[in-house]
């Protein structure tokens, strides 16, 4: 373990943290370093982990663009689960990288476009340059040489802006083969010399070998033979000393065609040969072998050879048809999608130019305008505060009305309560007068009826009237209507008490609602007709089931029920 760790060590120490720019790499050094990060994947962790996953997907990115995709897409979920953005620009634009390699375009831009989001934010112009850079070799793989040339041009502001001459030289380079593809052969020259005078410096033999190569191609499609020779064996001698297979092929088609056309045939025909047996070590040379078929059906038509002419050609066309068959349907589909993007910009852009236009002929009409909504608007303002304030009064005078009569009818239902409070005392007063009048009359009457001369007869007589009036006395009536009145008057409590309360029996609601008319023990045994012992027996019982403790008062708790 410690042994990995040394070794991450000692490679993380040669590498900036900037993006690495693939392009630029030897071949050999970047599988020693791919090699040395996949030692020490295994026992990474966290964002240690996270910044060896975006290492390890670029040095795929030509190798294996599966791979690429593989360990960026594990790189872009870390990256957002650790919130670090810088890596997430990275993991993007790897992503972006094994799609566009695998010419799966419509995905490559989008992660591209999201690379590109996060890294103007962070604001590091070498990695902003380099995504930058890789969506204008999007655009250029697929045909959208305008597009790409306002992205690489982008690219050589940032490389002058920060003076990295070695990536100027490479923004000239990519500037001059967008001018080429667009057929401006001579204005792509301007660049690669440029690119050529600045790599030379550097002593970079692979990248001078590219742009003696695209360089020999100008001369040649502007049928500047002699220089396009010189330029391209220079690129082919460079290539076999650095073992540079893929440049070798595409320089040995290129002289072939200059020979060709300087009708060197024998020549010719030793380069395309040579060409064939160089690209059967290579993968994915497909492109090569139709190039080459076509270069040999020229040869042979132009020492008439028809026969042969012919058939190189069919085995061109055979194989050149193959592979837009395959790829005709997917790149249509990922060139539309472009194309929207581009259509969507170019309206929006549109758009603005004619918001600017009509902004200058409304600018009249808008001033009135907003004059007349002013004035309109304080007068709607106005006459709706007018309305609101009216509507208020309305509504206060509504309310005091309202307030008005509930207090009216209160006062008449209080005044109706009283009233009918006095006409029942009234009522119960004259009921015991009369009562009690009757009772006395009647005592009267009985005392007088009374024989004295026989002593047993009147003990008999006396006692038959003290029994006759203490059952008068228990029946009588005021007494009924005391209570009958006090139920009414009391209605409210003796609902309330039966609710909390209904294990109560009448007599001891009876008692409550006494006692909670603060009454007298003494004075309750007299309207009840009781002995004073029996009221307090009562009042005890009921202190019981109403579970007071011995402190509390009962008035007191039956005046909160």
């Amino acid at each position: 373990m410690k042994k990995k760790l040394a070794l991450f060590t000692v490679f993380i120490s040669l590498i900036s943290y900037s993006q690495i720019d693939v392009w630029d790499e030897n071949p050999n050094d970047s599988q020693l370093k791919l090699d040395s990060l996949l030692i020490v994947l295994p026992e990474s962790m966290g964002e240690e982990r996270l910044k060896l996953l975006n290492e390890i997907a670029q040095g795929y990115w030509f190798i294996n663009p599966d791979k690429t995709i593989e360990y960026g897409t594990e790189a872009l979920r870390l990256s957002q689960e650790f919130d670090n953005k810088e890596q997430e620009g990275f993991a993007l634009i790897n992503l972006c990288q094994g799609y566009l390699v695998s010419d799966l375009y419509d995905k490559a831009l989008r992660y591209g476009l999201q690379s590109l989001e996060i890294r103007k934010t962070i604001g590091n112009k070498y990695d902003l340059a380099y995504t930058l850079r890789t969506i204008g070799w999007l655009y250029y793989d697929i045909g959208y040489f305008d597009k790409a040339l306002d992205y690489h041009k982008e690219v050589l502001l940032i490389h002058e802006e920060i003076g990295d001459k070695q990536r100027i030289a490479y923004s000239y380079n990519s500037i001059g083969l967008i001018h080429a593809q667009q057929g401006d052969c001579n204005l792509a020259l301007s660049f690669f010399r440029k690119s050529l005078e600045l790599k030379k410096a550097f002593n970079n033999e692979d990248r001078i070998s590219e742009t003696m190569k695209n360089m020999g191609i100008c001369h040649r499609k502007i049928n500047e033979l002699d220089a396009a020779k010189e330029l391209l064996e220079s690129s082919l001698e460079i290539s076999n000393k650095i073992k540079d297979d893929q440049s070798k092929v595409e320089t040995l088609n290129e002289l072939a065609i200059v020979n060709l056309k300087l009708e060197k045939y024998d020549t010719c025909y030793k380069l395309l040969n040579e060409s064939r047996l160089t690209m059967e070590k290579l993968k994915d040379n497909i492109e090569w072998i139709v190039e080459n078929y076509r270069i040999r059906s020229d040869y042979f038509l132009a020492l008439g050879n028809y026969k042969e002419a012919f058939n190189n050609y069919k085995k061109y066309e055979e194989l050149k048809s193959s592979i837009f068959s395959n790829d005709k349907s997917r790149k249509l589909t990922e060139m539309r999608i472009l194309d929207e993007a581009e259509r969507r910009e170019s309206e929006i852009k549109l758009l603005e130019q004619q918001k600017n236009l009509e902004r200058e002929k409304r600018q009249g009409l808008m001033v009135v305008s907003i004059l007349l909504a002013i004035i309109g608007i304080l007068i709607i303002v106005s006459l709706w505060n007018n309305i609101k304030k009216k509507k208020a009064i309305f509504k206060q005078n509504e309310k005091l009305s309202e307030e008005k009569f509930k207090t009216q009818s209160l006062l008449k239902e209080n005044l109706e309560h009283k009233l009918e409070y006095r006409m029942k005392e009234l009522t119960n007063l004259a009921l015991f007068i009369s009562q009690r009048t009757s009772i006395y009359k009647d005592l009267t009457k009985s005392f007088k009826s009374l024989e004295f001369t026989d002593v047993n007869k009147l003990k008999k007589d006396i006692a038959l009237l003290i029994k006759e009036y203490t059952f008068k006395f228990n029946f009588n009536e005021d007494i009924q209507k005391f209570h009958a009145n006090v139920e009414t008057l009391q209605s409210d409590f003796l609902f309330r008490i039966k609710e909390k309360h209904p294990n109560l029996t009448d007599k001891e609601v009876q008692l409550a609602v006494q006692v909670k008319l603060k009454l007298s023990s003494k004075e309750i045994a007299s309207i009840n007709n009781l002995s004073l012992n029996s009221v307090e027996i009562g009042r005890h019982r009921l202190r019981k089931k109403l579970n007071l403790e011995s402190k509390e008062s009962l008035s007191g708790f039956l005046e909160n029920i």
